[in-house]
Parts: structure tokens; C-alpha cells; sequence
């Protein structure tokens, strides 16, 4: 059956159960009980229609505001009836049935505040804030229903004369329920207006199907003020008129699409295109079906529980939880596994080709590791040369000397000589390591420790030697560094046989890197150093010499 012929029907349905409502209160039956049963039965149906109501409001409406508000109404429409049940039907003491009376008050000024809401949250942004508009329509209801609730209190609403305070009959209206028929006429009028105009700017066909109702409403509360005789004989009853002529404004309202809904769910799912799909219940029963979805057993069904699986032809089963069981859908992912069998290919041909890569690399970098090796060797070689061959002159004197104290000798000196290449080297290799590495090369701790080395191997040659080194606030070069060293390795050569002790000093004044050694020695040693590598030398005493060496930083 298709969506049009339901809603039909259902429309049919309700207004003959309308019908039926409407003859139980015309008809006059003899007997109390009958009277009853017609009541009762008039009533059940009202609450049985808008508690159906409030059903359909909750699946529909899309807009989740104007859902809430509708839905109140609904819920405030079947809350009158049951008050006014109540009323007639099972209270009998006066003091009940006026708590069910005032109670009457809380539908009555709500529906047309809420139904004003309802309006005017028609075409609104579902981001948009509106609170401010709601608490201004409800707060001033919410008063009004306190001052009717609190009536025996003050009697602002309804005054009762002496004598006839719990009667339900006879009482007099004052200024609150003046304001109450106010407001409530105020928000009908305002709502009807407000309907007129967003039925107006909608464009769509039948926008004046919610305005009927509408101005039905308006002339009967007005007809119902003035007390017309023909309005409480034949649509006398407040409860049913107000209820049925508020739903059926904005039932139109949804009718014409002046209210978004969700409808035709089962529609839409079987005409959907490109959509293989098919909805079960709980225990995998066929509920809905679109497409060409496959006849799956049972057994496929529950392992999609767990994931999704691929069968024959490359087609992909999926599943999902919905409300009341189970979703299952298809799609056609052949071309995706083409296209994934193609790209694990190209990854395996690319893995291979980063293998070929990387051992090209490995060779290359093996290549570039014995130049560079071989680069720093053949500057080491260059840059100690001197000291090579003086340790190849001083082995060829061990070999003639027969003499132990020359051949003791000889043997310190190849052993000082020794430990400048062996720090030359380290120098050298963690100079051009740490640059490679983009990190701070030499520091001061490697001359400490070279002058260090070469001190301590000084001594087999019965020649005391001390060190000072204090430029720990200079920013200088490594090759100044290095330059140190070898000037100090340069004095002890040009001195071995000459000195008894030697004091090198290393320090930083204004700029300028200033090396001073004391050399204790017999021999004049003026002669033969004055002038050489900037050399100053100064006879201090007779035998105590002072060699001075003066660098400005980054002058190498």
C-alpha cells in the first residue's frame, strides 16, 4: 500500500472515531450508566487520538525544537482530557472536582503559549537560539497558572461570596481572569497572524490549509466570550474544541510542508537507486527489501555481526545495528580489488626497487667512507710529515747508539714524539667527524688533554713540563686550537736536548689568543727561536727564557 493511500486512511480513520466522540456527546441516553459508558467511551477515544499524536510527532517532525513544543501540546491535550475525566466521571466532592477545575487552567494557557512558540519557531535556523524567545511566552503563562492554582489564597481569579466558598457554581470573575482570557486570545490572534504570513511566503500549494482551523478557533473562543447559546448546544464542549482545532492547525501545517517531517521511509528505501540492501528483525526475518540484494543463510548473516566480508564476484556484505534489527547492504568492489591488486604490484615493484636503491647506496656510501678515509689519512701524513720522519731519524740512531743513556734517550723522545701524532690524529678525525655531523667540533678539553698526554710523556726525557690553558670565554677556531698544539710540539722538538723544564701557558686577553712559555735551559736559546712562528724571546735570569706568541682569534 503506498504512502498516500495510508495517510488517507488514517485521516478517514480519525475523523469517523471524531464522529463517533461527537454523537456520544449529542445522543441522550436513559439510564446513568449509559450516560457513563458514552463518556467514558467520548473520552478514551480523545486521549487514545492524541496520545497517537504524540506518537507520530516523536517519529516525524525532523526539527527537534519544534518537535519538544509540539509534543507538549500533545501531552498537555491528553492531560486535559484526563483532568476533565476525572472530574465527571469519578470525583463527586466539591472540593475535588474544583482541584480537578483549576487544574482545567494549566492546558488551557499553555496550548495557545505553546502554539505561538510553535509558530514562530516555523522557518527558523536549527542552530539558532531561542530560549529568550520561549521563557518570554512561557514565564508570564507560568505566572498565570500559579495565580489560578493559588485562587483560594488571594481569590483574584474567581471570587466566592460568604457561604459559598467550596461551591463549584457560583463565583464571580475578577481582573486575573480577565488578563488569562487576555493572553490566551493575545496568542491566538498572534498566532494566526503569524501563520497567515509564513503560509503566505512559503509559495507552496494549500497554504491555507492551517489558517482554516486557525480562524475557526478565533471565532469560537470569541462566540464562547459573548456567550452565544448555539456554541454551548452543539460545540459546547471547551476540552474537545480547543484540542481538536489546535492539532488540526498544525497537523496542516505538516500536510502542506510548512513543518519538515520525515515520512515514507519504505518508499524511499526500495526506490533507492544503486542501493542493494535488505532490513530483518532480531532473529534475521526479511522485514524490507531494495534492490538486488542476494539471499544470504544464516550463517553469513551472523559472521557480518562480527565484520564486513567479501564473496565471489567482489562483492562486499556490510552490516549494521539498526533500531528493532539488523541492516545488511551490498557493494560491488571488484573494480576497488582491481584497483588494489594493481597498487600491491606497484608497492612490491617499488619495494624491490628501494632494495636496489638501498644497496646502491650502501656501495656508495662504502666508496665515499674509504675516500674520505683515505683523504684524512693522506692529510694526517701531510700534516705530521715532519714528526714521521724525525721518529724514522730517531730509530736509525736507536740502532747505531751503543750507549744506554743515549739509547734512553732516544727511546722518550720517540715516545713524545709518538703521543703528538697519536693526539694529532684524534684531533684531526673528530675535527672533520663532528663537522660532517653538523655538530660543535673541537672544545677546549681536547687541547687539555693532548698537552696533558704530551707533558706526562716528557718526562722519560728527564724534562719537567706544566700547562695552563684559560680560554674558556674566547670564541676561537678550531685550527687555532690545533695551532696551539703544534707549537707546542714545535718548541719541545726545537728544545729535547737543550731544556730541563717547560712551563706552556694558554691564555685569552682582548681578543687576541696569547701563548707564553717558560723554558728553563743552559743554553742560549734566543738564537735559535727568536724570530721563528712569531716568537718573542726574553732571558729572564740566567738561565729562565720567556718565548711569547701573540694571535689575534680567526687570524689563521
Amino acid at each position: 500500500m503506498s504512502y498516500k493511500k495510508k495517510r488517507l486512511l488514517s485521516y478517514i480513520a480519525i475523523t469517523s472515531l471524531v464522529i463517533v466522540a461527537y454523537i456520544c456527546r449529542q445522543i441522550s441516553f436513559k439510564g446513568l450508566f449509559l450516560t457513563q459508558f458514552a463518556g467514558q467511551c467520548r473520552s478514551s477515544i480523545y486521549i487514545g487520538l492524541y496520545c497517537a499524536w504524540v506518537i507520530y510527532l516523536e517519529k516525524h517532525v525532523v526539527d527537534a525544537k519544534m518537535r519538544q513544543c509540539l509534543t507538549w501540546i500533545a501531552c498537555l491535550m491528553v492531560f486535559w482530557f484526563l483532568v476533565r475525566t476525572i472530574k465527571f466521571l469519578i470525583f463527586m466532592e466539591p472540593l475535588e472536582r474544583r482541584i480537578c477545575w483549576y487544574l482545567y487552567y494549566i492546558p488551557m494557557i499553555l496550548i495557545p503559549t505553546l502554539g505561538l512558540n510553535a509558530a514562530l519557531l516555523m522557518d527558523k535556523e536549527e542552530g539558532e537560539n531561542t530560549k529568550k524567545q520561549s521563557a518570554c511566552l512561557i514565564i508570564p503563562a507560568l505566572c498565570l497558572i500559579f495565580a489560578v492554582l493559588t485562587n483560594d489564597l488571594h481569590q483574584k481569579v474567581f471570587y466566592f461570596p460568604k457561604g459559598f466558598f467550596f461551591s463549584n457554581e457560583v463565583y464571580e470573575y475578577r481582573f486575573i481572569f480577565i488578563l488569562i482570557q487576555i493572553w490566551m486570545m493575545l496568542c491566538l490572534m498572534i498566532m494566526e497572524v503569524v501563520l497567515m504570513r509564513k503560509s503566505a511566503a512559503s509559495g507552496r500549494k494549500w497554504t491555507w490549509f492551517p489558517v482554516l482551523p486557525g480562524l475557526l478557533l478565533l471565532g469560537w473562543n470569541f462566540c464562547h466570550i459573548l456567550g452565544m447559546p448555539f456554541i454551548k448546544a452543539y460545540v459546547g464542549d471547551m476540552t474537545a474544541v480547543c484540542c481538536f482545532l489546535m492539532a488540526a492547525i498544525y497537523q496542516s501545517s505538516i500536510i502542506c510542508g510548512l513543518i519538515p517531517i520525515n515520512s515514507r521511509y519504505i518508499e524511499l528505501f526500495q526506490a533507492a537507486g544503486g542501493l542493494d540492501a535488505e532490513i530483518t528483525d532480531w532473529s534475521f526475518k526479511k522485514c524490507y527489501h531494495s534492490g538486488k540484494f542476494l539471499d544470504i543463510p544464516q550463517e553469513v548473516r551472523e559472521t557480518l555481526l562480527v565484520g564486513t566480508l567479501v564473496i565471489e564476484n567482489g562483492t562486499r556484505m556490510n552490516h549494521l545495528l539498526v533500531r528493532g534489527g539488523h541492516l545488511f547492504w551490498a557493494e560491488d568492489v571488484s573494480l576497488l580489488m582491481d584497483q588494489y591488486q594493481d597498487i600491491e604490484e606497484q608497492q612490491e615493484e617499488l619495494r624491490e626497487r628501494n632494495r636496489l636503491l638501498q644497496k646502491n647506496y650502501q656501495q656508495e656510501a662504502k666508496r665515499r667512507k674509504v675516500e674520505e678515509q683515505n683523504r684524512l689519512l693522506d692529510l694526517i701524513q701531510s700534516q705530521t710529515a715532519g714528526q714521521i720522519e724525525l721518529i724514522s731519524h730517531f730509530m736509525e740512531e736507536l740502532e747505531k747508539t751503543e750507549s744506554k743513556e743515549v739509547y734512553e734517550r732516544l727511546l722518550g723522545k720517540i715516545v713524545v714524539v709518538g703521543t703528538y701524532l697519536k693526539r694529532r690524529k684524534n684531533l684531526t678525525l673528530t675535527l672533520h667527524n663532528e663537522k660532517n655531523e653538523n655538530r660543535e667540533a673541537l672544545k677546549t678539553e681536547d687541547l687539555i688533554q693532548s698537552l696533558a698526554e704530551s707533558c706526562m710523556a716528557l718526562k722519560l726525557c728527564k724534562i719537567r713540563a706544566l700547562y695552563y690553558v684559560n680560554i674558556q670565554n674566547l670564541e676561537f677556531h678550531d685550527e687555532e686550537l690545533i695551532k696551539c698544539y703544534d707549537y707546542f710540539e714545535w718548541l719541545v722538538e726545537q728544545l729535547f736536548d737543550r731544556m730541563q723544564m717547560i712551563f706552556f701557558r694558554v691564555v685569552e686577553m682582548e681578543a687576541h689568543l696569547i701563548i707564553s712559555v717558560n723554558v728553563i735551559s743552559e743554553n742560549d736559546v734566543y738564537a735559535l727561536l727568536s724570530g721563528q712562528h712569531g716568537a718573542e724571546v726574553e732571558q729572564e735570569d740566567e738561565k729562565e727564557w720567556l718565548i711569547r706568541c701573540r694571535w689575534s682569534v680567526g687570524a689563521v
